[in-house]
């Protein structure tokens, strides 16, 4: 019984954790909405004809979030990242960078993408013993830049670009955050750090012009969980004909979700433990009896788990001899195993049925477990259910082996023993305490 209130209390627990999360994922569900509307926004903000698309649109748009990620699927362009590698809004399987775009820019050189034209250099370095790749970019002209740099200042912004890109060296040599800002000593309007070797962003600052590899594959439309440096995500993907967008958003910390639930289902489990203990201890009792069929409690006879009983007296109120051996036999099977009682079949097996109708059998069954309440001590779990055979009716008493070590009948202890129940002997009660005192 114990093991089905533990089987149970577990299940419970788990329901418990469940409707939890469901409740949970509905209320942050507001946020994957959020995403897919600035997705589709930015979608019909971003016009593409030929080789590029025109963002000036969307760009200009200040009232509207951006979605983390914006993809040109043709030429695998990205047109919007995340600021920064570090916190909210990354998504891994995009967080990348070809390696051979950046090596175009060696020396400064010019990128045009729609109506945005930026200066970009690229220069390698040794950090942390990792071959790595730092591309600085400072935006010429775009849809958000009142004046447009004259190319007479071309040499200057080269200069500053190789600056801040030796900044960012030292800076990553030096095992200092690379991770520099617009306004605060940084001429560059956005760079990236790169590992060569797997085309992985390592570090990223603002924007700055990139190719996604081709080998990379890109995500599916539709709703994704993923787990990111500690963090759960929720990660929205739409797309269109040409582009990709993909907006994220931090569901909570991995282990603090995972304690959470952990907390969750220990308490959901103890509770349902001790209330199942408290209130439900007879219906798990019985609830792993394997009662025979009548047919089949017929045709093996009495023994060890069955019992046949002629009748009861016609004397609701009475208790005679016939209820003391049916007590005996209720008490015996609740300390020995369980059992089933038919009453209304005789010692041969053969069907003899009681004259009950639907009240009488309200009355017989309340007149059962009344002598069992007053007569057995503990009170042993019993189920009394009713069959009809070719228009006879026998009772058919079922009796769990309960979890008290004994359960006594007038002062008495009985055990089973083959078809009889018979009164226990010291060492009967040495071994029923023995097993079930703990």
């Amino acid at each position: 019984m114990d093991r089905r209130i533990l089987r149970f209390s577990i299940l419970i627990g788990m329901a418990g954790v469940s409707f939890t999360a469901v409740v949970y994922i509905a209320l942050e569900y507001r946020l994957v909405i959020e995403g897919r509307d600035n997705n589709l926004h930015a979608l019909s903000g971003i016009d593409c004809t030929g080789a590029t698309c025109d963002t000036s649109v969307f760009l200009g748009d200040w009232q509207w979030t951006e979605p983390d990620y914006i993809v040109d699927v043709k030429s695998r362009f990205l047109i919007d990242v995340p600021s920064s590698t570090q916190g909210a809004g990354r998504f891994p399987q995009l967080d990348y960078s070809d390696r051979e775009f950046i090596g175009k820019f060696r020396q400064p050189g010019s990128y045009e993408y729609g109506k945005e034209v930026w200066r970009i250099y690229s220069q390698g370095v040794l950090a942390d013993s990792k071959n790595l790749e730092i591309v600085v970019g400072y935006a010429v002209k775009t849809p958000t830049k009142i004046i447009a740099t004259p190319d007479s200042l071309m040499s200057d912004v080269d200069a500053a670009l190789k600056r801040e890109a030796a900044k960012i060296a030292l800076d990553l040599s030096t095992a200092r955050e690379a991770v520099r800002q617009p306004g605060r000593g940084f001429f560059a309007d956005g760079f990236q750090v790169v590992d060569p070797n797997t085309n992985r962003v390592v570090r990223q600052g603002p924007w700055v012009p990139a190719l996604l590899p081709r080998d990379v594959p890109l995500p599916t439309p539709g709703l994704r969980i993923f787990v990111y440096e500690g963090e759960v995500y929720a990660a929205r993907t739409d797309t269109n004909d040409r582009l990709l967008a993909l907006s994220s958003a931090s569901v909570g910390g991995l282990w603090l979700i995972a304690c959470s639930c952990a907390i969750e289902f220990l308490c959901f489990t103890a509770i349902a433990r001790f209330l199942s203990r408290r209130f439900l201890r007879n219906y798990f009792a019985l609830t792993g009896i394997r009662a025979p069929s009548l047919e089949d409690a017929r045709r093996s006879g009495e023994g060890q788990n069955i019992e046949f009983k002629r009748g009861l007296s016609d004397d609701e109120n009475r208790a005679g001899p016939v209820e003391d051996e049916l007590l005996k036999s209720i008490a015996a099977f609740a300390n020995t195993n369980d059992g089933v009682i038919l009453v209304g079949i005789d010692d041969a097996g053969h069907v003899k049925g009681l004259g009950l109708d639907f009240k009488k059998k309200d009355r017989l069954e309340q007149k059962i477990h009344q002598l069992i309440r007053t007569r057995i001590r503990p009170i042993p779990p019993v189920r009394v259910t009713f069959e009809d055979v070719r228009g006879l009716v026998v009772a058919k008493i079922e009796v769990g082996r309960g979890e008290s070590p004994a359960y006594m009948m007038g002062g008495a202890i009985y055990v089973r023993n083959g078809s009889s129940d018979v009164q226990a002997q010291t060492e009967d009660v040495v071994r029923l305490v023995s097993q079930y005192a703990l």
